[in-house]
Formats: structure tokens, C-alpha cells, sequence
């Protein structure tokens, strides 16, 4: 074998493997995405309801669709940021209220419990009394307040809160509240885990996903183009984390469409991608009107499947019958009068902030 073959040999075995590494650090990115997407483990809105899971949140489980799935994509992060509007909710948060002597606008303390809590995973709130409208508002540095609560929430989807957490809370602001001359009043601290507690199994019980396969037939995949310009076309936002969006009047979330496959949705190689399948995604818990939400994902899958020669599938490559569709309406039915009757109503303030 002359040299100029070997050297051929040589490149074109650097390019293979070139090709390999790139395909598995592409693969490698998108299961992180996964994984810091998916923290918390949920049931498949088809099968027997799964026992209450532990208070420590348990690993992702990939979505998997048997005509509907339970799996849902929400980012978890290593603290989360307060919402800036938001005020304590005592079905929430767990809240301890101040009342001062000297008004003070309390944001060093806001601060300090920020930084705190910034391991937690839980947001930390902040609000003030304002007499000239008799209501408690998110309090903002600059103004004076003599009455402050600060809220720790109790619940997301990164797990419950510990009791020694609420402990370190609860001392922070009494510790605080004794160097400015201030009263406390707060809930006994295993009283509210316990409701923590509570809080987080029925979080974990409606938290669920519906979704809906499309999948090509043999030997015929999707082409990258034709999905971004059906994806287009039916008003769905391609994001930076690779997913398309469907978003709602009031610019809400609605669904998702995600590539089926280990690969997320890069603009720049949408020309050259072609996939065996795509996965729509309805997040239950965080959309408002879920149940008109699934009939518009279901008709826009369907439109997707006739016109890319698809066909909806569960998880099994079986399709979707009618009386599937039918179980999954039913099941979503029942979760959402169940949150509803919690006072916690899917696609609301609450569900938002638990669901995080």
C-alpha cells in the first residue's frame, strides 16, 4: 500500500471521528438541557397513579408518550429568582411578618436572605404594607415600610423545602427584626414543613405533561426545513434552548414541539436535519385554559402529520386511536378540577411559581 493511500486512509478515518465527536458532544448538550429541564419525576396520565414520592426530588424520567405523557419540560435552576410582582402567599410561601417601630424599606436583610437561599433552589420574596391603598405590595429599595413580610416558597419542581432551611429563614429575619426593634410573628417552623410536605406531594401528583408523537414512515424522515416552515406557519417561535413555542394571546406558553430525537433545533442546521419524529408537549400545571390548549396541539400535530406523510404514535409506534384521545381529555379533566378545587388553579399565579 503506497503512502498517498495510507494518507488517505488517515484523513478520511480523522474525518469519521470527527464527525463522531461532533455528534456526541451535539447529543451530550442536549442532555443537559434535559436533565436541568427535568427535575422531577412524573406519571404517565394513562397508567395507575404512582405512590407520593419522597420530599427530595427524584431525577427526571425522559418523556416517554403512551397517547399521553407525563414528563415535563421546566427549567430548574440553582436558585431562582423572585418574581418581581409577586407577594407572599401563605399557600405557598412560608411568611414571616415584621412590624417595626421606624419604617425601613428591610432590603439589606432582602439581600442577605437572597444570598441565603440561593442554594435552595427557592424564591424569596419580599413585601411591604402600604396604608394609602390598604394592600401589600412587592417592596423595591428606596421606600419606607413599617410593616415587612418575607416569604420563603415551600414547593417547586426542584423538591420541598427542609425544615432546618425554614429554620435558618425563620432566624435570619427574627435576628434581623431584634436589631431594628421589631415584632415577629411567623408559623411554628414543623407546622410548616408539614404543610411543605403536603404541598409538594400534590404538586407532584398533578404535575404531568400530555404529549403527541409524529413519526415518519420508514426509510422517509423529516427534513428540518419543511418542520420549521410548518412550525411557522402555524405561529410556533423557534427558542434559543432549541424548541419551538406556541404562545398564547397574552404571550403565555402554550405547547412545545421538540425534535423526537436526541438532537435539539439549531437554526443553522435546520436546513440539513432530518429526523425520525417530533414530540408535542403540553405542560398542565403552567397553562391557563389547558384543556382548549390540547385540542389546539392535538389539531396542529395533526395537520403536521398530514403534511410531512406522518403519523401520531405512542411511545410503541401504535396510533393514536380515538378512544385514547378521549382517556387523555378525561384524565386532564380530572387533574385540572383537582387543582382547581386546591386553590391552585393550572396556568395562575400559584401553579406558575410551584411549577418552576
Amino acid at each position: 500500500m503506497g503512502d498517498l493511500q495510507i494518507s488517505l486512509l488517515v484523513i478520511g478515518a480523522l474525518a469519521v471521528a470527527a464527525v463522531y465527536l461532533f455528534n456526541w458532544w451535539q447529543e451530550r448538550q442536549f442532555r443537559r438541557r434535559s436533565e436541568q429541564a427535568f427535575a422531577r419525576e412524573h406519571e404517565d396520565v394513562l397508567l395507575e397513579r404512582a405512590p407520593a414520592r419522597d420530599a427530595e426530588p427524584v431525577q427526571r424520567v425522559e418523556p416517554k408518550i403512551a397517547a399521553g405523557s407525563a414528563a415535563r419540560p421546566a427549567a430548574v435552576r440553582a436558585a431562582v429568582k423572585s418574581p418581581t410582582s409577586a407577594v407572599p402567599d401563605p399557600i405557598i410561601d412560608y411568611v414571616v411578618e415584621v412590624s417595626l417601630r421606624t419604617a425601613t424599606d428591610g432590603m439589606d436583610l432582602h439581600d442577605e436572605l437572597l444570598a441565603l437561599a440561593a442554594g435552595w433552589g427557592k424564591p424569596v420574596l419580599l413585601a411591604g404594607y402600604d396604608r394609602g391603598s390598604d394592600a401589600w405590595h412587592a417592596a423595591s429599595g428606596g421606600r419606607q415600610y413599617s410593616q415587612l413580610r418575607f416569604a420563603l416558597q415551600m414547593s417547586n419542581r426542584a423538591g420541598c423545602v427542609e425544615q432546618d432551611q425554614l429554620t435558618s429563614f425563620r432566624d435570619a429575619v427574627v435576628k434581623w427584626a431584634e436589631r431594628n426593634q421589631g415584632e415577629v410573628s411567623y408559623t411554628d417552623v414543623p407546622a410548616a414543613h408539614a404543610m411543605a410536605v403536603q404541598l409538594d406531594r400534590f404538586c407532584a401528583d398533578v404535575d404531568i405533561a400530555i404529549g403527541i408523537n409524529v413519526v415518519a414512515r420508514e426509510g422517509s424522515p423529516f427534513s428540518g426545513t419543511k418542520i420549521r416552515a410548518l412550525a411557522e406557519a402555524a405561529g410556533l417561535k423557534l427558542e434559543p434552548d432549541g424548541v419551538f413555542t406556541a404562545y398564547g394571546e397574552r404571550g403565555d406558553a402554550r405547547f412545545t414541539l421538540d425534535n423526537h430525537e436526541p438532537m435539539p433545533f439549531v437554526p443553522e442546521q435546520m436546513k440539513t436535519l432530518f429526523t425520525g419524529g417530533i414530540t408535542f408537549l403540553l405542560d398542565v400545571p403552567r397553562v391557563d385554559a389547558a384543556m382548549q390548549a390540547f385540542d389546539t396541539m392535538f389539531e396542529t400535530a395533526g395537520n403536521f402529520a398530514a403534511a410531512l406523510d406522518g403519523s401520531l404514535v405512542d411511545d410503541n409506534r401504535h396510533p393514536l386511536s380515538g378512544g385514547a384521545i378521549d382517556t387523555i381529555r378525561q384524565r386532564l379533566k380530572g387533574i385540572l378540577a383537582k387543582m382547581d378545587a386546591a386553590q391552585i388553579a393550572a396556568g395562575g399565579a400559584r401553579a406558575r411559581r410551584l411549577f418552576s
